[in-house]
């Protein structure tokens, strides 16, 4: 039994020994296995790597160019170039009107109901080389009385350049500075028309400005001007063209956040080498026809000029001008012209105008889903005994007809209503009262026009 133990004991210290001796065999055969499979598996990471850093390469190749491809501004059809130096954009406008019209029976100036475009326009916009600047605008709209014929009309041409800091020169076609409410775009005026006095602003001219303003609270402008695209020149049909000198002068002593107080004053030295000058008013209604007119003969040179007032307190905002003209005559007496206007608005939803102290004019308001409530009186005087009889021919296309005599004054009573969906889309409600009052060498009784008229627009 003793030996059968002793047996058992060697045979078991025997196994164990073997075992012993055989664990580390086992051990390092696992070991290296697991070093295989690493292997194997960074071999395939590698791989992976290498098709990704050439999949790298090659869109890289593709997309080597885009640092220097234009760059988009938000909100904006406006691209620029990386570099700054260079950018187009695109803007346009649409205006589609509606009117209804009591001509008081057509006693003296028959006109109707009816609907038109009123504005379409596109420009292009931008600058090159950095600090050379553009804007080419055409309208697309029919003209006044072409009875639905379209036409383009060239409104803004020009170049500018900042001669120095705070100082600009502008060539081409443009605004005369002459005005606040002519001046500031009819896409942030309050109302659908001018005031009456608009036929003694020279509007937009083919001429040179320079102006200079701080940027915080004074500006002034001038320029030499002739009239439209073209003046003067036998491919003209004349070797004549008229010229002006005009400038204008703002201050705004006060520019806050909710108020502004807004005065200027505006002054044009006219050369009228066409001998005469033709003024020609319709009641603040597109689709009106033209109502009083005169004209001085004999003219040598015209003055015109006046002062401007705004105030803007919160919503509420009032805004008035008048403008004086007298027709400089070579023989006869000089003929007197004056007209101008004061109009008051609210924005019963709590925006309000938004002033742009580099120009001194008006811009965009930021106003969404937001309602504008506005008066306006405006007076124009074409009665002076020195000013001649202008025909008119009035707007009836089967039976053509005059109105030999319309010298008088005119004025009208505006009510509106603005309601802005956003800053750029506008629905427009307005209704006018216009008098007219004619000279009594012309025998015309006096006539009223009543007229309620709607505006749908959109700019961008």
């Amino acid at each position: 039994m003793h030996s059968l133990k002793t047996g058992l004991a060697a045979l078991m210290t025997g196994a164990a020994l073997t075992f012993a001796a055989s664990a580390p065999a086992f051990a390092a055969g696992d070991v290296e296995a697991r070093i295989q499979a690493l292997e194997n598996e960074l071999k395939a990471l590698k791989a992976e790597v290498a098709a990704r850093d050439a999949k790298i390469d090659a869109m890289e190749k593709k997309t080597a160019d885009l640092d220097t491809m234009p760059k988009f501004k938000p909100n904006k059809l406006e691209m620029e170039s990386r570099d700054g130096q260079f950018s187009i954009g695109i803007g346009g406008q649409l205006q589609a009107d509606a009117y209804l019209i009591d001509d008081d029976g057509g006693k003296v100036v028959p006109m109707g109901n009816g609907a038109e475009i009123r504005r379409a326009r596109m420009n292009v916009y931008g600058k090159v080389f950095g600090d050379w600047r553009y804007k080419l605008e055409a309208d697309f709209a029919p003209a006044g009385y072409s009875y639905g014929n379209t036409s383009v009309s060239i409104t803004d041409a020009y170049v500018e350049h900042d001669l120095a800091k705070n100082l600009l020169v502008r060539v081409g076609n443009q605004y005369e500075p002459f005005g606040l409410s002519a001046q500031t775009s009819d896409r942030y005026n309050t109302f659908m028309e001018y005031a009456l006095p608009t036929v003694l602003w020279p509007s937009r001219q083919l001429g040179a400005l320079i102006a200079y303003g701080d940027g915080e609270s004074f500006g002034i402008s001038g320029g030499l001007f002739t009239r439209g695209i073209q003046s003067g020149g036998i491919q003209n049909g004349s070797n004549a063209g008229n010229w002006a000198l005009t400038g204008r002068g703002f201050y705004a002593p006060i520019n806050t956040d909710k108020t502004v107080l807004h005065l200027a004053l505006n002054g044009s030295y006219r050369g009228i080498e066409s001998g005469s000058s033709t003024f020609n008013s319709f009641p603040e209604a597109h689709g009106a026809n033209y109502t009083l007119a005169a004209k001085a003969t004999n003219v040598q040179h015209e003055l015109r000029y006046g002062p401007e007032l705004a105030l803007v307190y919160g919503p509420l905002s009032l805004q008035g001008e008048w403008t004086f003209a007298r027709m400089q005559r070579n023989s006869g007496a000089d003929a007197d012209i004056n007209g101008g206007y004061l109009e008051a608005s609210w924005f019963v939803t709590g925006e309000q105008r938004n002033y742009n102290v580099k120009s001194g004019l008006f811009d965009r308001p930021k106003a969404t889903n937001a309602l504008q409530l506005a008066m306006r009186y405006s007076r124009l005087d074409l009665s002076d005994a020195n000013l001649a009889a202008s025909p008119i021919n009035l707007d009836t296309k089967a039976v053509p007809t005059t109105l030999a005599d319309a010298r008088g004054t005119g004025t009208n009573y505006t009510l509106g209503a603005n309601y802005y969906f956003n800053p750029n889309v506008r629905l427009m409600l307005n209704y006018v009262i216009a008098k007219d009052d004619y000279v009594a060498a012309s025998g015309n009784p006096d006539q009223t026009y009543r007229v309620l008229q709607s505006r749908l627009q959109l700019d961008w």
